[in-house]
């Protein structure tokens, strides 16, 4: 079976079974309320948005995550203890009986320390604003359905794609799933952003202590 890279979201939809689900309420819990940004982490923001509206049009998949996205999620600070940020990180499930799902994951928060486990939290990063091939929201529900199936819990998992400026973040929980319409970091959106990935911190680590 094809990579991550190559999917659609139709195919995860009529393979998986996944429905789309306006009104998810895990999306909602998620995004709202969200914590607002200390002085320093204000400041840092505004830095970032600046970098970003300057170049915007013009950054590759590459700069914008190493311009904007790597120093935002710094900020965040997902370094935990019994769980951890990994980059460029490969990711696999068996899928009828010999038949195997993979790909190479941009951006996850998972459990483990070397190595990823019990993936929680996706980020698919995406090329310029102006470039509309390929379909990356399949390509990240395709990353979350897998680890909800290696996961074996009744966690939801929680996701976004990026697209210049625009962040859209995703909910699966079992076969439903929710899409935000998106949120615009060049704009005060910024803040909700932020609070947004607060907030996975703050959930992923109550998954955990419930569990110790």
């Amino acid at each position: 079976m094809k990579s991550f890279s190559k999917w659609t979201i139709e195919e995860v939809e009529d393979i998986f079974q996944v429905v789309l689900q306006k009104q998810h309420e895990n999306l909602h819990e998620w995004m709202e309320p969200y914590p607002s940004p200390s002085g320093e982490e204000l400041r840092q923001l505004q830095i970032l948005q600046d970098r970003l509206l300057d170049n915007v049009w013009d950054w590759n998949e590459e700069e914008l995550k190493v311009y904007f996205i790597v120093p935002l999620l710094e900020l965040i600070q997902f370094e935990q203890e019994g769980y951890r940020s990994f980059l460029s990180r490969e990711l696999s499930m068996t899928v009828e009986e010999d038949d195997t799902v993979s790909g190479i994951v941009d951006f996850m928060v998972a459990k483990g320390k070397r190595s990823p486990k019990s993936p929680y939290f996706f980020i698919h990063e995406y090329k310029k604003e102006r470039d509309s091939s390929n379909d990356p929201l399949g390509q990240l529900m395709i990353e979350m359905v897998t680890a909800q199936t290696l996961n074996h819990d009744h966690h939801p998992v929680y996701g976004a794609y990026v697209m210049g400026r625009y962040w859209h973040f995703v909910a699966l929980s079992g076969q439903s799933y929710s899409v935000h319409t998106g949120l615009n970091a060049a704009s005060d959106q910024l803040m909700q952003i932020f609070g947004v990935l607060k907030n996975t911190n703050d959930i992923i680590g109550a998954w955990l202590q419930q569990a110790a």
